[in-house]
């Protein structure tokens, strides 16, 4: 009955703090305006006119792709949003900002509601540029919606990857759930965006779906018909997004370096971002990894894939041209996937001790979360 009683309170009061939190996000969305390539993308790219249709997108798209860039899904749904005004922009961007806290929980694969809360305080804590991830549109739809369908798309790989420690006979076939059958259709679609992403996440995602089959044909001797097509449709979308003839095109306009002047920027840049844009989300993963390791003396696989997924997305940042601070929005939220996995593990091996850890950083977090915005809101950052 205490249970029944304290898991409703914890509801409550997990709702109530996220349907704050958001709404702070929606007010700051509210008093922010198109800008930037909002006002160029707010428009058919071929004939100037404003936005009003889904064959104006379509065109914009086309062209894009061929002179300007290879992010064609998200910046389609970019001018999608646009064309809604900011009203409409809004409430969009504050539902995307609950579906990543769910996307997180899902890698995280907690249903705990105060994680849910600990997940969503820190995609604003940790947020290195959180007005242009998050609330400038070009930004926010670049960012904080497609980190959604990533993360999704990890969850599903996964969850897979969960099956080479369950116990069981190697290469023992089964008949296919209808789930299962539905799962070989639906995958498509989604592993083809998550590559088709971002530059680095992309490509990260078909190569921890190659090692997860890997690794589950050495431990089971059988790997899921959907990891297959996953790890195909992630690289096709990597591949149509880095080498759209539009990336070709906008590089004539960058600076010419000779090579070493090159390998100096982009190392700058790689060390500007572990140094400054993901340095408390990174220390904050690797005490939790440092006390997974050396205290419990256990690292879970699924906790260990995301980790290393982080490690992997942020290395691949070196060969990128420019390293802005929303660019590192991404990794931020698969290391809070992570942080909130391995917790979830303290919290059940250590659970009047470990509740209490989860209760203090939630809290922690969750004011700082609400200050930044608020802070936000009252000095307008453009």
């Amino acid at each position: 009955m205490n249970d029944t009683k304290t898991a409703k309170k914890l509801y409550i009061v997990s709702a109530l703090g996220a349907a704050f939190l958001l709404f702070l996000q929606f007010v700051l969305h509210l008093s922010t305006p198109f800008m930037r390539d909002d006002l160029w993308y707010a428009t058919n790219l071929v004939t100037g006119e404003k936005i009003s249709s889904l064959g104006d997108i379509i065109e914009s798209q086309v062209w894009h792709y061929f002179n300007w860039g290879g992010r064609s899904i998200n910046h389609a749904l970019l001018q999608a949003v646009l064309a809604t005004g900011e009203l409409g922009a809004a409430i969009l961007n504050t539902l995307a900002a609950f579906v990543l806290g769910i996307a997180i929980c899902s890698c995280a694969k907690t249903k705990n509601p105060l994680h849910f809360l600990l997940a969503e305080a820190c995609i604003v804590a940790f947020n290195a540029s959180i007005f242009f991830s998050m609330f400038w549109e070009s930004g926010s739809v670049n960012y904080l919606y497609s980190s959604s369908w990533i993360l999704f798309y990890m969850a599903v790989v996964l969850n897979a990857l969960d099956l080479a420690v369950v116990p069981g006979e190697s290469g023992t076939k089964k008949a296919l759930s209808k789930a299962e059958i539905f799962k070989i259709f639906w995958i498509i679609p989604l592993s083809l965006i998550a590559g088709w992403s971002t530059e680095n996440m992309g490509p990260s995602c078909f190569v921890l779906t190659v090692a997860t089959i890997i690794f589950l044909f050495i431990k089971k001797k059988k790997v899921p018909v959907f990891l297959f097509e996953g790890a195909v449709f992630t690289l096709l979308g990597s591949v149509l997004m880095i080498l759209a003839p539009g990336n070709f095109v906008r590089n004539q306009f960058v600076e010419k370096t000779d090579l070493r002047t090159l390998i100096d920027s982009r190392l700058d840049s790689f060390l500007l971002s572990n140094c400054e844009f993901l340095f408390p989300t990174f220390l904050f993963a690797i005490t939790i990894l440092c006390i997974q390791i050396f205290i419990y003396k256990n690292v879970k696989i699924r906790d260990m894939a995301l980790f290393m997924f982080a490690v992997m997305a942020e290395c691949a940042m070196m060969l990128s041209p420019a390293y802005p601070q929303r660019a590192s929005f991404g990794i931020m939220c698969v290391l809070i996937a992570y942080m909130i996995s391995a917790l979830k593990k303290i919290v059940t091996d250590r659970e009047k001790k470990g509740m209490l850890v989860c209760v203090v950083c939630t809290s922690s977090m969750y004011i700082y979360a609400v200050t930044k915005i608020i802070t936000d809101i009252v000095y307008t950052p453009y």
